[in-house]
């Protein structure tokens, strides 16, 4: 049969889309937002104060260490703590990524002329979307990483006391205005470009590997063999970038000062040393790999769902479900 003649698969609306990645992430929040909250007070913990110049005394050994500690001085739910704007961000961030992914990509061709899909293609609108989604969801970033940092037997540099996230983005707001809200975006802008860079160039390849000289199906084998791995290389390059990223959204000038990414880096490099800057890498590890998967199955699932109704879709080729998901290195 002619390939041009076949019917074409069908492919959701970009609305629906836009909803089925957030629903998908949502649910993986839930699971993921507890080495999320390990993941920021290890970045935190040893952090040097102005009044010295010198890093605080660590208070974890390692991630191990931190859930131990967490569980037995504040209970359970402190492993939870800020899953609100953790929630926010991934509607948000989730939903903008899915939703622009392909539509930049469209865009990219029809400028260059060219109808052949590429890895610096999808390596660009992948880095485009995530920096789209970081900015307009900023603000409950800010409120994630100081909520998660806040606590009566945790002791960052810089410490904050907040009752929720509208008091913590409240209170942000009445001391420096709304471009306070948007303070450290900075510094989440070069960790998702090179998180989403990285994730996409060695999930595509490493699939592709997975496949014709592994001989895995193409389907969930090949996907969680190639989101594993990409997940240790993503989580390398981005987590020195996160590090920063979790210092500056912590800061407010009072206990600690930093003058954009560069400044931030030097301290840390200065008073903790090079290794500081991948202070929490396997609670990122434990967060990013899990998320992905998870939103994997949950996102086949929902557009599955959503597939079942006409008014939810059209008749175009499909964009595969594990480069979206996989766009994502939030």
């Amino acid at each position: 049969m002619n390939v041009k003649n076949q019917p074409s698969k069908p492919k959701l609306r970009t609305w629906a889309s836009v909803i089925s990645g957030s629903l998908a992430a949502t649910g993986a929040v839930f699971f993921t937002n507890m080495p999320e909250t390990i993941k920021t007070r290890m970045q935190l913990d040893g952090e040097a104060s102005i009044r010295n110049g010198v890093g605080t005394k660590k208070q974890y050994s390692n991630i191990f260490d931190a859930y131990k500690k967490i569980i037995r001085q504040e209970g359970f739910k402190a492993l939870q703590a800020g899953l609100g704007p953790a929630i926010g961000i991934q509607v948000i961030m989730n939903g903008l990524r899915l939703g622009l992914f392909e539509p930049i990509q469209h865009t990219i061709r029809n400028l260059t002329n060219c109808r052949e899909q590429s890895t610096l293609n999808k390596v660009f609108s992948g880095a485009m979307s995530g920096v789209i989604g970081v900015t307009i969801s900023s603000p409950l970033y800010l409120a994630k990483n100081r909520l998660q940092a806040q606590s009566n037997y945790f002791h960052a540099a810089e410490e904050h006391h907040y009752k929720n996230t509208i008091d913590c983005l409240k209170k942000i707001y009445q001391r420096s205005g709304i471009f306070g809200l948007f303070y450290g975006v900075t510094a989440a802008l070069p960790r998702v470009i090179v998180g989403s860079a990285t994730q996409l160039t060695t999930y595509d390849k490493l699939k592709e590997f997975s496949i014709q000289s592994l001989n895995l199906r193409d389907g969930l084998p090949a996907h969680l063999f190639a989101s594993f791995i990409s997940s240790l290389f993503t989580v390398t390059m981005m987590n020195p970038f996160d590090v920063i990223s979790t210092r500056i959204y912590q800061s407010s000038g009072r206990q600690t000062v930093y003058n954009g990414v560069i400044d931030c880096c030097k301290k840390t490099v200065r008073t903790e040393g090079w290794r500081a800057l991948q202070n929490g890498w396997l609670a990122l590890y434990l967060r990013l790999g899990p998320h992905t998967i998870i939103t994997f199955v949950f996102l086949e699932k929902i557009r599955a769902w959503f597939l079942t109704f006409d008014r939810f879709s059209t008749n175009p080729q499909p964009i595969p479900i594990d480069v979206l998901v996989n766009s994502d290195a939030s």
